[in-house]
């Protein structure tokens, strides 16, 4: 978007994200939950408990799904004035949010799927999905951005579309794909009734990760309308920045919910003594993740910028950031496996209080104060990210050091 139509149409996107994550953040946590509540009894031996979770996590999470989208989009003008969305981008910010929201059935699709695989110990099959949805994105998006052939040139609004159509085709394909390796996952053999004792489980467990992650997204709100108010070149550096992190930070999340699943899988098999060995091997895959990312991202971030934008200002910005930022990844690698192995007892309700402590109390107000009341201005806004990452692994390591998580396990033997 930032090439083919300019970094207007990066920057619209970029105030968005946050908003849109903020949306899905409660299917993503019920997904995680779904993925414990799996693991555990798929470590327990105990199918016919597995084979309700499947029906009543489908049930319960597809119904908020439907709820959340109508809602965004009913109410889309609303929270981009939230998001305080300058007025040049606006309009374009509204068009992908509607139409993100419109397709948000897919990517919950995804992530309960993605859960349920992980959850059996089957951390392929998401991955060779996902690399089929990513290369169908790669293709349509650009088409239907420009309008090449019989594409209609759509903009904006091509760039979310051309993701819904990836995600939808990828989810019947991995639908039929699964089946030959999972029949539990076939949907003519469920047993639909309704369990409110384990949907509740997956509420009690999810509801925290949700928070969690709505709690983190608010601070992406928060931190996008400081962002916007130094004009919409900033925001643009900003969308840049982020995309850098996520991809620096998507290897170690992935780590972090292997690590959620096999913690949960052992825990539910009282295998106790293989819960700190995986810690440990993950912890060096995870810092080997971010080593790389840093040496590639801190090292060319002016080449890397380049692919995004030809603006030399918002290059210069996103310099800036990078500079700042990206020592943060070590901090993010260490945090992501610690809730990893929290996580995977069952206990979330810790993690939520420390991501209010660090994302909202620390990161927005150190953020709002420097860069309000201080000459830093929008470098105010990148220091205080990598010291709320510092504060927030010390809360997390000496939780895991006070081996409370351990007596969360959830799940009948």
């Amino acid at each position: 978007m930032g090439r083919l139509i300019g970094h207007e149409a990066f920057a619209a996107v970029s105030a968005t994200i946050p908003m849109i994550f903020l949306l899905i953040s409660a299917i993503i946590g019920l997904a995680m939950a779904t993925n414990i509540l799996i693991g555990q009894a798929y470590g327990a031996k105990n199918m016919a408990y597995l084979s309700k979770v499947l029906t009543n996590s489908f049930i319960s999470t597809g119904f908020l799904c439907v709820l959340i989208s109508v809602l965004g989009i009913v109410f889309s003008k609303e929270l981009l004035s939230l998001l305080n969305t300058p007025e040049d981008i606006k309009p374009m910010s509204l068009i992908f949010l509607n139409v993100t929201l419109s397709g948000l059935i897919f990517t919950f699709m995804y992530n309960w799927l993605g859960g349920v695989l992980r959850g059996l110990g089957d951390a392929k099959t998401p991955l060779y999905l996902l690399i089929v949805s990513t290369c169908l994105n790669i293709i349509i998006v650009p088409l239907l951005i420009t309008g090449i052939g019989p594409f209609p040139k759509l903009g904006i609004a091509g760039s979310a579309l051309g993701t819904i159509i990836s995600n939808a085709v990828m989810i019947v394909v991995s639908y039929y794909a699964v089946l030959r390796k999972h029949a539990l996952l076939n949907i003519h053999q469920w047993d639909f009734t309704i369990d409110w004792e384990i949907i509740k489980k997956i509420f009690v467990i999810g509801i925290p990760i949700s928070l969690q992650m709505i709690v983190i997204s608010l601070s992406g709100v928060l931190m996008v309308s400081l962002v916007n108010s130094f004009g919409s070149t900033v925001t643009a550096a900003y969308g840049i920045g982020m995309q850098l992190d996520n991809l620096a930070f998507m290897p170690v999340m992935a780590i972090g919910l292997s690590v959620s699943s096999m913690v949960a899988q052992n825990l539910g098999a009282k295998q106790y003594d293989r819960v700190k060995k995986i810690m440990k091997m993950s912890f060096v895959m995870s810092f080997a993740c971010s080593a790389f990312f840093f040496i590639i991202i801190y090292g060319f971030p002016h080449l890397i910028a380049s692919a995004f934008t030809k603006d030399e200002t918002v290059i210069m910005f996103t310099i800036h950031y990078v500079r700042i930022v990206s020592f943060s990844y070590f901090l993010f690698s260490a945090i992501m496996i610690l809730q990893g192995v929290v996580r995977g007892s069952g206990d979330t309700t810790v993690m939520l209080i420390f991501s209010v402590i660090t994302m909202i109390f620390i990161r927005y107000t150190l953020g709002y104060y420097l860069s309000k009341h201080t000459v830093l201005h929008e470098t105010g806004l990148w220091i205080s990210i990598p010291v709320s990452a510092c504060m927030g692994l010390v809360l997390h390591y000496w939780y895991y050091r006070s081996d409370r998580w351990k007596k969360r396990v959830v799940v009948p033997h």
